[in-house]
């Protein structure tokens, strides 16, 4: 008779233990995340998002931006949906950089957009990291991700924010959170990597040149398409 139990007990304690693990991988399959969220929006279009002249602004084409490494271009070809580099001038002469890394998957780590840091490592560059910096346009603050790239003669300043659906974030646990949001609503969310640098000693009116140029753009922009440059 105690055997029996015994047995029945080890039976109850399998059949539980059982049950448990069918509706953890229920959960699972129930909480992953399924539907694009970019589905639900107008294409993107990063030659249009960043066209050949914004204000007085006007793209120089002999301008050098700097780009990954073969190897890793290859990594970020397979992250990315689509890229893009252009070099500004304005009438005064003054020149800015930008490159947009847009992805239609920034539900994970493997996924993310990578950190500019990574791209100007393998050309070479040393990397100083100045800190954030809430950078103000007419619908709130974006916080941007200041460096200094220097290479021999060159010293470039850098500025880098990251968006996900229409939210800004930077790499970390920012990012994460906003991952982790938009997961749980059962959606797989795009984003896009913005990066703003230019050429020059004096970093702080780098900066501030960078800055402006970022308002120009965001008033040649439309109001649909703001939100996925700047965030909401």
């Amino acid at each position: 008779m105690l055997a029996s139990d015994s047995i029945g007990k080890v039976h109850k304690a399998l059949f539980v233990a059982f049950a448990l693990m069918l509706a953890a991988a229920a959960a699972a399959y129930l909480l992953e995340p399924r539907h694009y969220l970019a589905d639900d929006m107008a294409p993107m279009h990063l030659d249009q998002v960043a066209p050949q002249r914004i204000g007085d602004w006007q793209e120089d084409p002999a301008g050098r931006v700097v780009v990954a490494d073969p190897q890793l271009q290859s990594k970020m070809d397979a992250i990315y949906s689509q890229s893009l580099a252009r070099t500004y001038v304005n009438s005064k002469g003054q020149r800015v950089m930008l490159a947009l890394a847009y992805g239609r998957d920034q539900n994970s780590e493997s996924t993310a957009a990578h950190r500019p840091e990574f791209c100007y490592v393998a050309q070479g560059f040393l990397i100083n990291k100045v800190g954030p910096k809430a950078v103000a346009f007419p619908a709130g603050d974006v916080t941007a991700m200041r460096l200094v790239a220097a290479v021999g003669p060159r010293t470039e300043p850098i500025m880098y924010w990251v968006t996900l659906g229409t939210h800004t974030a930077l790499p970390g646990v920012q990012r994460k959170i906003q991952q982790l949001r938009y997961g749980l609503q059962g959606q797989i969310v795009d984003g896009m990597l913005v990066r703003l640098s230019s050429v020059g000693t004096d970093t702080q009116s780098e900066y501030a040149l960078q800055e402006a140029f970022a308002r120009d753009w965001y008033a040649s922009l439309s109001p649909q398409v703001r939100p996925r440059i700047f965030g909401s």
